[in-house]
């Protein structure tokens, strides 16, 4: 199959790869391969998921109590079909219809229909179609797409991020005192952790709480220079560690480690991470 390079919103290039990039485990026409599927599937599962958006459909509570609807369901079934046809031999995880957690696949997808469905479900716009591939334990492609927002976010290992077809490079804003910090759903803070993100909050030039995928998409834009998410699942942010690295941020838990698998994400340019990290410890 032949790849529109331009469509996707780079060209390959010649000669040595800069040395700010990471090495990949995996070939760029590879890399690129499995960015142009991604793209697909998001673009296709969002599609369906906006057919449904700002309509009057039933919200079912989950075991856990949060909400899932007719969206997210056909929208995680389009998107499995496009990857399991065209990956057969890759794991697809993801929030709707589960996975296997015994297997240890070499190839993961993680996918997550709808990001936000209290806020598609009360017709706030910000809510994403999420996937990532993720190779021996790493993401390596993030596609984070908001259909309603016009907004669509890719990145795959080595070569770079884009916002609907444009690089873009996170903030150099060396503190939080002249930067904008944003934060996922305050009751979802533990109480501790609550008091010490207020005091972190009195020393920042802005706050805002905005919430889920769309908040990390701001980071990666250099509109802020840091999201904190207080509870995440592995679907939730794979997409967003990717992106943000590509385009030269930072991507932890709260505890500093650097997984999508540590149930909490902190998102930042890189030169305020330490910082809040050592305040919300």
């Amino acid at each position: 199959m032949m790849l529109n390079y331009k469509t996707l919103g780079y060209w390959p290039t010649k000669g040595k790869m800069s040395p700010m990039k990471r090495p990949s485990s995996l070939p760029p026409a590879e890399l690129r391969r499995h960015l142009a599927l991604a793209l697909r599937a998001a673009r296709l599962g969002g599609a369906r998921a906006l057919k449904y958006f700002r309509r009057d459909i039933p919200v079912i509570r989950k075991v856990d109590r949060s909400p899932v609807t007719r969206a997210d369901r056909e929208a995680e079934q389009v998107i499995r079909g496009v990857l399991g046809k065209a990956r057969p031999g890759h794991q697809l995880c993801g929030e709707e219809f589960g996975w296997d957690r015994s297997l240890d696949a070499e190839y993961r997808w993680w996918i997550d229909p709808v990001d936000g469905t209290r806020q598609f479900v009360r017709g706030f716009p910000l809510w994403g179609t999420l996937i990532a591939l993720e190779h021996r334990g790493t993401p390596v492609v993030g596609v984070m797409h908001h259909p309603a927002a016009g907004l669509t976010v890719w990145a795959a290992k080595g070569l770079g991020c884009f916002v609907n077809g444009k690089r873009v490079r996170v903030s150099k804003v060396p503190s939080l005192r002249n930067g904008t910090l944003v934060y996922g759903a305050w009751r979802l803070f533990p109480r501790p952790q609550r008091a010490k993100l207020a005091r972190l909050v009195e020393t920042v030039y802005d706050e805002r709480g905005y919430g889920d995928s769309y908040a990390h998409c701001l980071v990666i834009q250099g509109m802020a220079e840091a999201m904190v998410d207080p509870k995440v699942a592995a679907y939730d942010v794979a997409a967003a560690k990717i992106c943000v690295e590509e385009a030269g941020g930072r991507f932890t838990d709260l505890k500093g480690r650097r997984t999508h698998q540590g149930g909490s994400a902190l998102s930042t340019n890189g030169r305020v991470h330490d910082s809040i990290l050592r305040a919300l410890r």
